[in-house]
C-alpha cells in the first residue's frame, strides 16, 4: 500500500492535452452525425407530406372524373391546372405567383376502344400527373395515375 501512496508516477500535462484533444475529436465526429440524422429525418418528413398531399390531389381528381366530371370543370383547391408540361416556380418572375405553382396538375383525355358483348365500346380514360414541390422548390413529387370516365370498367 505505502508503493502506490509514494508512487510518482503521473499524467504529463501534454498527456491531458492529447487525450483532451482526442475526446474532442470523437464528439465532434459524433454530434456531427447526429446533427446529419435529424436533418435527414426533417427532409424526410417534409418528403412524405408533400407525397401525401399529392396524393390525395390525385384521389381528389379520379373521384370527380370517375363522377364523370369534364376535366375543365374539375373542382381542385390550392392546385393549379396545367396543359402541356409543368413549370418550375424557380422560373416564374413574380414571387408571389410562383407559391400558386408549388401543387399542378395535367390531365389528359384519350379514347380506348373495347368489344363488350361483341360490341365496339369507346371508353374515355384519363391519364392524370401531378407534380408537388417542396423544399424552397428545390425538390418535388411527381405522381401519375389513370381513371376512366364514368368509373369502373363495364
Amino acid at each position: 500500500m505505502k508503493k502506490l501512496i509514494n508512487n510518482q508516477n503521473g499524467v504529463t500535462l501534454i498527456e491531458t492535452v492529447a487525450a483532451t484533444a482526442i475526446i474532442a475529436i470523437i464528439l465532434v465526429t459524433v454530434l456531427g452525425a447526429l446533427l446529419f440524422g435529424q436533418k435527414m429525418v426533417v427532409f424526410s418528413d417534409a418528403k412524405n407530406n408533400e407525397a401525401a398531399q399529392a396524393q390525395e390531389l390525385i384521389d381528389s381528381i379520379m373521384t370527380q372524373l370517375s363522377a364523370n366530371i369534364e376535366p375543365g370543370a374539375l373542382s381542385v383547391v390550392g392546385a393549379k391546372k396545367i396543359n402541356g408540361s409543368f413549370v418550375d416556380p424557380k422560373t416564374i418572375t413574380a414571387p408571389e405567383q410562383s407559391s400558386d405553382y408549388r401543387k399542378q396538375y395535367i390531365v389528359e383525355a384519350a379514347t380506348v376502344p373495347k368489344v363488350v358483348d361483341g360490341k365496339a365500346v369507346d371508353y374515355v380514360v384519363y391519364t392524370i400527373r401531378v407534380r408537388v414541390y417542396y423544399n424552397n422548390d428545390e425538390s418535388y413529387i411527381d405522381l401519375k395515375a389513370f381513371a376512366k370516365k364514368g368509373g369502373v370498367w363495364a
